[in-house]
Protein backbone atom coordinates (compact mmCIF):
# COMPACT_ATOMS: atom_id res chain seq x y z
CA UNK A 1 0.00 0.00 0.00
CA UNK A 2 3.12 2.02 0.70
CA UNK A 3 2.16 4.72 3.27
CA UNK A 4 4.28 5.66 5.54
CA UNK A 5 3.52 6.52 9.73
CA UNK A 6 5.51 9.13 11.66
CA UNK A 7 5.44 9.37 14.95
CA UNK A 8 5.34 13.28 16.26
CA UNK A 9 6.94 13.94 19.78
CA UNK A 10 4.63 16.39 21.27
CA UNK A 11 6.42 16.52 24.94
CA UNK A 12 5.88 15.45 28.15
CA UNK A 13 3.25 15.84 30.74
CA UNK A 14 3.42 15.41 34.85
CA UNK A 15 0.05 13.39 36.85
CA UNK A 16 0.03 11.84 40.08
CA UNK A 17 1.35 7.97 39.09
CA UNK A 18 -2.26 6.89 40.39
CA UNK A 19 -4.09 8.25 37.14
CA UNK A 20 -2.06 5.97 35.60
CA UNK A 21 -2.72 2.94 37.75
CA UNK A 22 -5.94 3.63 39.62
CA UNK A 23 -5.89 2.97 43.62
CA UNK A 24 -2.06 2.60 43.57
CA UNK A 25 0.98 4.84 43.08
CA UNK A 26 -0.38 8.07 45.32
CA UNK A 27 1.72 10.32 45.58
CA UNK A 28 4.14 9.47 43.09
CA UNK A 29 4.64 11.99 39.97
CA UNK A 30 4.21 9.75 36.49
CA UNK A 31 5.65 12.18 34.00
CA UNK A 32 4.55 10.60 30.30
CA UNK A 33 4.88 11.59 26.31
CA UNK A 34 2.36 12.32 24.61
CA UNK A 35 2.66 12.25 20.69
CA UNK A 36 0.40 12.62 18.14
CA UNK A 37 0.99 10.76 14.21
CA UNK A 38 1.02 11.66 10.70
CA UNK A 39 -0.05 8.97 7.72
CA UNK A 40 1.73 10.03 4.10
CA UNK A 41 -1.11 7.58 2.32
CA UNK A 42 -1.34 7.20 -1.32
CA UNK A 43 -5.01 8.33 -1.05
CA UNK A 44 -4.62 11.75 1.50
CA UNK A 45 -2.47 13.15 3.97
CA UNK A 46 -3.63 12.30 8.09
CA UNK A 47 -3.36 13.35 11.33
CA UNK A 48 -4.60 11.11 13.92
CA UNK A 49 -4.48 13.03 17.16
CA UNK A 50 -3.56 16.46 17.54
CA UNK A 51 -1.37 16.71 20.80
CA UNK A 52 -1.95 19.09 23.17
CA UNK A 53 -0.69 23.28 23.60
CA UNK A 54 1.65 23.79 26.25
CA UNK A 55 -0.11 27.75 26.98
CA UNK A 56 -3.35 25.89 27.47
CA UNK A 57 -1.91 23.64 29.71
CA UNK A 58 0.16 26.49 31.79
CA UNK A 59 -3.23 28.37 31.40
CA UNK A 60 -5.78 25.59 32.35
CA UNK A 61 -4.01 22.55 34.20
CA UNK A 62 -1.07 24.08 35.24
CA UNK A 63 -0.45 21.35 37.92
CA UNK A 64 0.56 18.85 34.54
CA UNK A 65 3.55 20.94 34.43
CA UNK A 66 4.10 20.39 30.22
CA UNK A 67 7.46 20.26 29.01
CA UNK A 68 7.60 21.25 25.21
CA UNK A 69 10.67 22.65 23.41
CA UNK A 70 9.85 24.69 20.24
CA UNK A 71 10.91 21.32 18.38
CA UNK A 72 7.81 19.23 19.57
CA UNK A 73 5.11 21.46 18.22
CA UNK A 74 3.16 19.84 16.17
CA UNK A 75 3.83 22.59 13.32
CA UNK A 76 7.55 21.95 14.03
CA UNK A 77 7.35 18.12 13.89
CA UNK A 78 5.37 18.13 10.68
CA UNK A 79 8.02 20.98 9.60
CA UNK A 80 10.56 18.25 9.65
CA UNK A 81 9.10 15.78 6.67
CA UNK A 82 8.38 19.10 4.68
CA UNK A 83 4.52 19.07 5.52
CA UNK A 84 2.59 21.91 5.73
CA UNK A 85 -0.50 21.79 8.04
CA UNK A 86 -2.76 23.20 5.47
CA UNK A 87 -1.58 20.31 3.43
CA UNK A 88 -3.46 17.76 5.60
CA UNK A 89 -6.52 16.21 4.58
CA UNK A 90 -8.29 14.30 7.45
CA UNK A 91 -7.50 14.93 10.90
CA UNK A 92 -8.98 11.25 13.03
CA UNK A 93 -9.02 12.02 17.28
CA UNK A 94 -9.03 9.18 18.91
CA UNK A 95 -11.07 11.15 21.62
CA UNK A 96 -11.09 14.71 22.68
CA UNK A 97 -9.48 15.06 25.84
CA UNK A 98 -7.17 17.90 25.36
CA UNK A 99 -3.95 16.03 24.67
CA UNK A 100 -5.41 14.39 21.78
CA UNK A 101 -7.04 17.25 19.84
CA UNK A 102 -5.46 20.87 21.37
CA UNK A 103 -4.17 21.61 17.83
CA UNK A 104 -6.96 20.96 15.90
CA UNK A 105 -6.86 24.38 15.31
CA UNK A 106 -4.12 23.73 12.57
CA UNK A 107 -6.35 22.05 10.21
CA UNK A 108 -9.48 24.20 9.63
CA UNK A 109 -9.27 22.63 6.26
CA UNK A 110 -9.50 19.04 7.01
CA UNK A 111 -12.37 16.54 7.15
CA UNK A 112 -12.58 15.67 10.97
CA UNK A 113 -13.45 12.13 12.13
CA UNK A 114 -14.47 11.42 16.02
CA UNK A 115 -17.12 9.57 17.93
CA UNK A 116 -20.39 11.77 18.35
CA UNK A 117 -21.08 10.41 21.89
CA UNK A 118 -17.37 12.10 22.35
CA UNK A 119 -18.66 15.40 20.80
CA UNK A 120 -21.80 15.38 23.16
CA UNK A 121 -19.09 14.63 26.41
CA UNK A 122 -17.09 17.17 25.24
CA UNK A 123 -19.77 19.80 25.56
CA UNK A 124 -21.57 18.06 28.88
CA UNK A 125 -19.08 15.94 30.87
CA UNK A 126 -19.71 14.43 33.49
CA UNK A 127 -18.44 15.49 36.71
CA UNK A 128 -15.50 12.98 37.13
CA UNK A 129 -14.53 13.60 33.49
CA UNK A 130 -14.19 17.00 33.38
CA UNK A 131 -10.22 17.12 33.67
CA UNK A 132 -10.40 16.36 30.26
CA UNK A 133 -12.24 18.58 28.37
CA UNK A 134 -12.73 21.87 26.72
CA UNK A 135 -15.30 22.45 23.45
CA UNK A 136 -13.03 25.16 22.25
CA UNK A 137 -10.46 22.67 21.64
CA UNK A 138 -12.52 20.82 19.73
CA UNK A 139 -14.75 22.89 17.13
CA UNK A 140 -14.18 25.06 14.55
CA UNK A 141 -16.70 27.65 12.23
CA UNK A 142 -17.58 25.90 9.30
CA UNK A 143 -15.55 22.62 10.05
CA UNK A 144 -16.37 19.15 8.10
CA UNK A 145 -16.61 16.64 10.41
CA UNK A 146 -17.96 13.39 10.06
CA UNK A 147 -19.34 11.83 13.90
CA UNK A 148 -19.17 8.39 14.23
CA UNK A 149 -21.82 6.08 16.11
CA UNK A 150 -19.88 2.68 15.40
CA UNK A 151 -20.69 0.16 18.19
CA UNK A 152 -19.14 -2.92 17.56
CA UNK A 153 -18.34 -2.56 13.86
CA UNK A 154 -15.26 -1.25 12.60
CA UNK A 155 -14.62 1.52 10.20
CA UNK A 156 -12.11 2.55 7.18
CA UNK A 157 -11.61 6.12 7.08
CA UNK A 158 -8.90 5.15 3.92
CA UNK A 159 -7.49 1.51 2.94
CA UNK A 160 -5.59 0.59 5.90
CA UNK A 161 -6.83 2.80 8.52
CA UNK A 162 -9.16 1.27 10.64
CA UNK A 163 -11.22 2.63 13.64
CA UNK A 164 -12.20 0.70 16.65
CA UNK A 165 -15.15 1.83 18.74
CA UNK A 166 -13.54 1.14 22.93
CA UNK A 167 -15.32 2.80 25.27
CA UNK A 168 -14.19 3.35 29.22
CA UNK A 169 -11.95 5.38 29.12
CA UNK A 170 -14.10 7.70 27.57
CA UNK A 171 -17.68 7.56 26.42
CA UNK A 172 -16.62 7.74 22.57
CA UNK A 173 -12.84 6.37 22.21
CA UNK A 174 -11.62 5.21 18.92
CA UNK A 175 -8.53 2.87 18.38
CA UNK A 176 -6.84 2.84 15.42
CA UNK A 177 -5.17 -0.21 13.26
CA UNK A 178 -2.95 0.89 10.80
CA UNK A 179 -1.86 -1.49 7.52
CA UNK A 180 1.26 0.32 6.06
CA UNK A 181 2.13 -3.27 4.38
CA UNK A 182 6.10 -4.28 2.92
CA UNK A 183 7.23 -5.97 5.67
CA UNK A 184 6.17 -3.81 8.28
CA UNK A 185 3.31 -5.64 10.52
CA UNK A 186 -0.21 -4.24 11.34
CA UNK A 187 0.50 -1.43 14.02
CA UNK A 188 -2.00 -1.02 16.44
CA UNK A 189 -2.96 2.09 18.58
CA UNK A 190 -5.35 1.17 21.78
CA UNK A 191 -4.77 4.98 22.66
CA UNK A 192 -5.84 5.89 25.90
CA UNK A 193 -7.69 2.24 26.34
CA UNK A 194 -3.82 1.59 27.81
CA UNK A 195 -1.57 4.13 28.61
CA UNK A 196 0.79 1.79 29.12
CA UNK A 197 1.93 -2.33 28.54
CA UNK A 198 1.43 -2.86 32.36
CA UNK A 199 -2.36 -1.20 32.17
CA UNK A 200 -3.24 -3.62 28.76
CA UNK A 201 -1.02 -6.80 29.88
CA UNK A 202 -1.72 -6.86 33.62
CA UNK A 203 -4.82 -5.38 33.27
CA UNK A 204 -4.46 -2.69 35.47
CA UNK A 205 -7.03 0.45 35.05
CA UNK A 206 -6.00 4.51 34.58
CA UNK A 207 -7.67 6.67 36.93
CA UNK A 208 -9.33 8.75 34.39
CA UNK A 209 -12.57 6.32 33.26
CA UNK A 210 -15.70 6.43 32.19
CA UNK A 211 -16.94 3.01 32.73
CA UNK A 212 -14.09 0.51 34.31
CA UNK A 213 -16.03 -2.75 32.77
CA UNK A 214 -16.42 -1.09 29.50
CA UNK A 215 -12.95 0.09 29.90
CA UNK A 216 -11.81 -4.02 30.52
CA UNK A 217 -13.90 -5.37 27.71
CA UNK A 218 -11.40 -2.48 25.13
CA UNK A 219 -8.90 -3.52 27.02
CA UNK A 220 -9.37 -7.44 26.25
CA UNK A 221 -10.64 -6.75 22.35
CA UNK A 222 -7.69 -4.84 21.35
CA UNK A 223 -5.48 -7.29 22.88
CA UNK A 224 -7.81 -10.17 20.55
CA UNK A 225 -7.51 -7.99 17.37
CA UNK A 226 -4.06 -7.17 17.66
CA UNK A 227 -3.10 -11.32 18.12
CA UNK A 228 -5.41 -11.77 15.46
CA UNK A 229 -3.88 -9.77 12.94
CA UNK A 230 -0.54 -10.37 14.37
CA UNK A 231 -0.45 -6.52 15.21
CA UNK A 232 2.29 -4.72 16.99
CA UNK A 233 0.67 -2.62 20.00
CA UNK A 234 1.85 1.06 20.33
CA UNK A 235 1.18 2.81 23.69
CA UNK A 236 -0.12 6.22 24.17
CA UNK A 237 1.73 7.22 27.69
CA UNK A 238 4.33 5.03 28.09
CA UNK A 239 8.07 6.09 29.26
CA UNK A 240 9.85 3.15 28.56
CA UNK A 241 7.80 2.03 26.00
CA UNK A 242 8.15 5.36 24.07
CA UNK A 243 12.15 5.04 24.20
CA UNK A 244 12.33 2.51 22.12
CA UNK A 245 9.77 3.75 19.69
CA UNK A 246 10.89 5.56 15.86
CA UNK A 247 10.47 9.06 15.72
CA UNK A 248 9.96 11.51 13.37
CA UNK A 249 11.64 12.22 10.86
CA UNK A 250 11.60 8.12 11.29
CA UNK A 251 8.97 6.75 10.16
CA UNK A 252 7.83 2.94 9.69
CA UNK A 253 6.28 1.03 7.11
CA UNK A 254 6.87 2.65 3.68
Amino acid sequence: MGMKVYLLDNGTLLLDQSFATWNHGQGIDFRFPVYAFYVDHPDGKVMIDTGFDKAWVERKLPFEKPEQSAEQTIEAQLAKIGVRPDEIDIVINSHLHFDHCSNNKLFPQATFYFSKSELRHSYVPDPWERLGYDPELVVMPGMKAELLDLGHYEYEVLPGITLIETPGHSAGHLSIVLRPGGDTPPMVFPVDVAYTRHNLEDKVLMGLHTDPLELLDSMARIENIAKKIGGTIFYSHDPEEYAGYTLCPGYYGG
